[in-house]
């Protein structure tokens, strides 16, 4: 599908392609956002959130598939998709985190304030809880089943289309159990931890493929939160459970679910998320399978360039690294990091600005590593 919003098309693919390849051809791989020349940034960037807090007003603006896409094609047109950013959008917006919780069975509401998913346990004993499959009549997969289609028929030459959050089943279970209570649950009931885990990957897996099987009806590639693109199979792993759990317990109990999905999908990048969950990260490097790390440091925490260390340290296991930074940070990790298999991702405030970042890259390719 070549993109009449992106006259670059092409070479971003070809760029995309050599990173997942862990290779780099004439720069590394950066992708940048930024309002199109005319636009102002407040204006653009408020189109990414409900400006109310009507509570039927923000569900319309979440679920409303009309003007979800309607609002999503006009982001497209006003945004400068530089680099290696295609146009993508996430009909079922990527704030409803973890939505496979919901899939299984968890309340979910969208809050008016926070513009977030809120979400209720509801297991209360293992010994009676409902299996963990899939559900076709579930009531948020089809809401997700017509957003995606809406925004799918629709795309075609104009931009990609996105998957919802679907998170981890790990992130589920908690969710579904409650996060303190299944932290003691591992240690009083393992057995059945372990088998609502299992149920919960099986079906994680058939939402994606269904998710998937929509949007491929009308438009091909695969798209999820973090904005990669991809012409094989791909998808995000998390658990951010583990920030509470010691390196033995990940070990047991989620470890080998992520393997078991690094084996059903062929491009996967685990979302390493704050300092807590680094304890686990040689258990994620051992994967053979597994693509790649996404560090984010958390809220609060210094900045990517202040990672330096860490960062080496992945791409020292041939990982490839994939890391949302400050424009300002760009110069920085570019120059202190392996071109091969790096990948930044930036938001500016012009299109200007966006196209000197562009320009930056080219120029420390041939300055900084290059030799002809």
């Amino acid at each position: 599908m070549e993109l009449h919003t992106k006259p670059d098309w092409q070479a971003a693919e070809e760029r995309m392609d050599a990173w997942w390849a862990g290779a780099v051809l004439d720069r590394p791989v950066l992708l940048v956002r930024a309002p199109r020349k005319g636009m102002d940034f407040a204006a653009w960037d408020s189109q990414f959130l409900p400006q109310t807090t009507d509570p039927d007003a923000v569900n319309r603006w979440f679920l409303d598939a009309e003007e979800v896409v309607e609002r999503w094609e006009r982001i497209v047109d006003a945004t400068f998709w530089g680099g290696e950013a295609f146009p993508v959008v996430y009909p079922m917006n990527t704030r409803i985190v973890s939505i496979t919780a919901a899939y299984l069975g968890c309340p979910f509401e969208i809050h008016p304030i926070s513009h977030t998913a809120w979400s209720q346990p509801v297991i209360d004993d293992w010994a009676t809880r409902k299996p963990l499959v899939f559900d076709p009549e579930n009531i948020w997969w089809q809401r997700s089943r017509k957003l995606l289609n809406a925004a799918a028929q629709r795309a075609s030459g104009r931009y990609y289309v996105g998957l919802p959050d679907l998170n981890a089943p790990g992130q589920a279970i908690a969710q579904l159990r409650g996060m303190q209570e299944l932290a003691v649950d591992l240690v009083d009931y393992p057995d059945a931890v372990k088998q609502a885990l299992a149920e919960a990957n099986v079906a994680w897996r058939r939402y994606w493929e269904a998710a998937n099987g929509v949007i491929h009806q009308w438009i091909e590639g695969y798209f999820y939160w973090m904005g990669l693109w991809s012409d094989r199979a791909s998808i995000d792993l998390q658990c951010d459970f583990n920030v509470l759990i010691s390196p033995r317990m990940f070990d047991e109990f989620f470890l080998p679910g992520l393997e078991e999905q690094t084996r059903w999908v062929e491009r996967t990048i685990f979302h390493l998320d704050g300092p807590e969950a680094i304890r686990h990260l040689d258990a994620l490097l051992a994967l053979p399978r597994l693509a790649g790390i996404q560090w984010v440091p958390g809220g609060g925490k210094p900045p990517m360039s202040k990672w330096l260390p860490l960062l080496h340290r992945i791409q020292s296991k041939g990982k490839r690294l994939v890391l949302m930074c400050e424009p300002w940070e760009v110069d920085t990790l570019l120059s202190n990091l392996e071109p091969e298999g790096l990948l930044l991702s930036t938001r500016c405030t012009s299109q200007a600005e966006a196209e000197k970042l562009l320009k930056l890259a080219h120029k420390w390719r041939r300055t900084q590593w290059f030799v002809e």
